[in-house]
Parts: C-alpha cells; sequence; structure tokens
C-alpha cells in the first residue's frame, strides 16, 4: 500500500504541469464521480460551478488535475485510498466522510468559504500548505487523523473539533487559537442586528393581533363530553391553513360572497 501510495504522489508532483499545458480547459456546472471512466473525463475541466459529488466505490485513486474552482466538493466512497486537486485554489464547501481514504492531497488549496468538514477512520494527516482562510472548520471521528499542517492559516471563522483520539493537543490548541475573535465593531453590528429583529417579530406580532377574523365556515360544530371529535374536530383548523392559503392568490372573492368583506 505504502509503494502504491508513494506512486500516487509522484505522479501528482511531477506528471500534472505537463498535462496542464496541453490539454484544453473547459467548465461546467455539475459532475459526478461513480467509475474511472468519469475520472477520465475530467482531465481538462477548470472550474465546476456548483458541485463534484464523488460516490466511486471501488476506485482507489482519484486525481482531478486541472481543477482551480469548485463548488462543493462531496467525496463519499468506499474502498477510495487516495484523492488529489492539485491545482484547486478555492472550494465554497468541502466534505470528506468514509473509512478508507488515507491521503488527501490539496497543495495549492488557499480558500475554503463555507465548511471544511472531515469525517475519516484512517486518515493520518491533513496537509494544507497554502490554506489561508477557512469558513467553518469542521474534523469529527477521525479516529486516527494525528497532525494537520497549515502553517499559512490565520482565519477560522469557527470551528469543531470532536472525537479525534489521536489529534496532537498541540496541533488542535493552535487550530482553536486561530479561530476568528470578533471585533467590536462586528459585535456592535450583531448587536444592532438583533434589536432589527425584535423589533420585526412586533410588527409582526402586532400586525397578527389586528388581523380581521375568518369569515364563517357555514359548518356547524359538535361537542360531546370528549370536546371536538371526528371530521369537526379538525375542521377549523385546515380551514384557517386553507384561508391563510388561497389569500396571497387573491382568490377569496372566487371562494366567498362578497358580503363577508363587508366589515
Amino acid at each position: 500500500m505504502q509503494k502504491h501510495l508513494l506512486t500516487f504522489g509522484l505522479t501528482m508532483l511531477c506528471g500534472f504541469s505537463a498535462l496542464a499545458d496541453q490539454q484544453p480547459c473547459r467548465t461546467i456546472d455539475f459532475a459526478r464521480i461513480d467509475t474511472q471512466e468519469q475520472v477520465e473525463r475530467l482531465a481538462d475541466v477548470c472550474e465546476i460551478r456548483q458541485s463534484l459529488a464523488i460516490f466511486a466505490d471501488g476506485v482507489e485513486e482519484i486525481v482531478v488535475p486541472r481543477l482551480k474552482s469548485v463548488g462543493l466538493i462531496n467525496v463519499e466512497s468506499r474502498g477510495l485510498k487516495a484523492i488529489s486537486f492539485p491545482y484547486l485554489e478555492s472550494a465554497r464547501d468541502i466534505y470528506f466522510t468514509g473509512s478508507d481514504v488515507e491521503v488527501i492531497a490539496f497543495p495549492s488549496l488557499q480558500t475554503v468559504s463555507g465548511r471544511l468538514v472531515v469525517q475519516e477512520r484512517n486518515l493520518k494527516f491533513l496537509n494544507f500548505p497554502e490554506v489561508k482562510r477557512i469558513g467553518r472548520l469542521i474534523l469529527h471521528s477521525c479516529l486516527n487523523l494525528e497532525f494537520v499542517f497549515a502553517d499559512k492559516l490565520y482565519d477560522i471563522a469557527s470551528i469543531r473539533l470532536e472525537n479525534n483520539p489521536a489529534l496532537n493537543a498541540s496541533n488542535a490548541d493552535m487550530l482553536k487559537n486561530i479561530t476568528r475573535v470578533p471585533t467590536p465593531e462586528e459585535l456592535e453590528f450583531v448587536k444592532n442586528a438583533q434589536e432589527e429583529i425584535r423589533d420585526l417579530k412586533r410588527k409582526l406580532i402586532d400586525k397578527s393581533l389586528n388581523q380581521r377574523p375568518l369569515p364563517p365556515t357555514g359548518h356547524p360544530t359538535y361537542f360531546d363530553s370528549f370536546g371536538l371529535t371526528g371530521y369537526y374536530r379538525w375542521y377549523p383548523y385546515e380551514y384557517s391553513r386553507f384561508y391563510d392559503y388561497i389569500g396571497p392568490y387573491h382568490y377569496l372573492f372566487f371562494v366567498y360572497p362578497p358580503f363577508m368583506f363587508a366589515y
């Protein structure tokens, strides 16, 4: 296995530069990898605007050689041992969940604006030599993860480290210390936003209290010793939902006679 991964690493470092110079560049919206053939079809893709889903059970190595920008990467594959994005610079979200991955290579990645989530049992090391900013970093149940290399990382908006028993304690502290501390201006902005939300809630409550009552249903309501029963037990509730539903579509005058609105 070590020889196998070494071959993977040498290929990544030595072969991609010439490949990038020779092939044209494509931009696509979505991509999914289930087979080795689909891996090869992405050899000339430089940008995936939306998502790349990798569910290639049985494929041991995946290299996406020219991809520089992607919206979402979601990797969930059984049997996948190593995966590399040698030129990827930016991503919105990255998710790794599984049990077999041993090597994850992002040598050029600089920014993950949203979430970077890793939940892999066998992964021992994460190496992000160029990463500077991560929106939310989640390392969860990485039972064999020992160290995260991130020399240039200076900004993590939020972090969650949970159930990573092998992770170096000093390494974990370093990641936590990078987590962003809000500035006084940011705290003031949050406070003002919360006050605006409270004002909006009060206005919504006042509006609901000032609304005119529902038109009468025209149906009798029956009671017994247990209260409302049967069909009419749910009738007022469902009728209210129906009334609210049709209101925005201006159908009320087609459902109820005009005199009902002469308040």
